[in-house]
């Protein structure tokens, strides 16, 4: 991940590396398969954030399924840092990744610039939901 966020668009060109070709990702967003769609997810988080930092890693499991948590930052061209919580859950094929998962609070991201409206979110959703 540091090398994505150091090299940008210029570590894009490694992820068949790390990945199989028949990749599966998914996140609240969207569903791609494919290497080529996979990739395009992060160019057009590039073109998005001009900020983007990670956080906080922590690994479990082993070299065949594993899950990553992480603090994952963002910030846009104008406006402020959004801090998101994340999980991703990781199964892989041989020495590469196959499918990629993502999951997080989107609610809780988006308020995280503004505490009163992130503790406002956490209530209600703890009203809703406990």
């Amino acid at each position: 991940m540091e090398d994505l966020v150091a090299r940008r668009e210029g570590a894009l060109d490694q992820l068949g590396e790390l990945f199989t070709d028949d990749v599966r990702f998914r996140d609240p967003f969207r569903e791609t398969r494919g290497l080529e769609a996979f990739r395009e997810t992060f160019v057009s988080m590039f073109r998005r954030y001009r900020t983007i930092s990670f956080a906080d890693f922590v690994c479990t499991g082993d070299a065949q399924a594993f899950t990553l948590t992480y603090v994952m930052r963002l910030r846009m061209a104008v406006g402020p840092t959004f801090t998101i919580h994340m999980a991703t859950v990781c199964r892989a094929r041989g020495d590469r990744i196959e499918d990629y998962a993502d999951y997080f609070d989107l609610g809780l991201g988006v308020t995280s610039p503004l505490p009163v409206l992130s503790a406002a979110y956490r209530k209600a959703v703890g009203w809703i939901f406990l």
